[in-house]
């Protein structure tokens, strides 16, 4: 009986040794193991055309913006260090904060009413490659411009010096791929 006893309980410790083992090595990653299958579909994104800037407008006084900064990175202080540079260029920022609306996968966007669409046109000067949306969330008479920086940002901030520079009245270019805003806006 007692050899019996042996057998079984050194069977199972046995068993349980190599288990251990192979788990050890699947979490070391030196056992790889396929997943169950049970993947998320990959989340795709809607490209949204940009708004037309009304039709022959031109750059306004960047001081004369209230603009909002938003974080939509995982970048730490981000918002802090664009607002630090665009107040030491004399504009006036209202908010330094992280993006309501979670992660932008891009740049940098420019958002604004249909109103604050000139103004969102000026400040792709400071910000190289940006792109401008409208910003569905603000009254259509709301001219308040807000800037999200997203994952793909590289500090592509104009430095203070070289905004001060920037003149107003210059010739806005469409982008050759936006869409005529809605007769509303065009009224205001």
């Amino acid at each position: 009986m007692m050899r019996r006893q042996t057998t079984v309980i050194g069977s199972i410790v046995v068993v349980m040794a190599g288990l251990v083992a192979v788990s050890l090595l699947v979490w070391t990653g030196a056992l790889p193991i396929k997943g169950p299958g049970f993947a998320q579909a990959e989340e795709t994104v809607a490209y949204t055309p940009p708004p037309c800037p009304p039709e022959g407008s031109t750059t306004v006084d960047l001081t004369s913006l209230t603009i909002n900064v938003y974080n939509g990175s995982e970048t730490v202080g981000l918002a802090g260090n664009v607002e630090e540079v665009l107040t030491d260029a004399g504009l006036s920022v209202a908010t330094a904060a992280d993006w309501p609306q979670g992660d932008y996968q891009g740049n940098v966007q420019i958002m604004a009413s249909e109103a604050g669409l000139v103004g969102a046109y000026s400040l792709t000067q400071i910000f190289p490659n940006s792109t401008v949306q409208i910003d569905t969330t603000l009254e259509p008479t709301d001219p308040t411009v807000s800037v999200v920086l997203g994952d793909e940002y590289e500090h592509t901030v104009l430095p203070a010096d070289e905004i001060q520079l920037l003149g107003s009245g210059q010739a806005i270019a469409a982008p050759g791929n936006c869409v005529a805003v809605s007769p509303a806006a065009k009224e205001g």
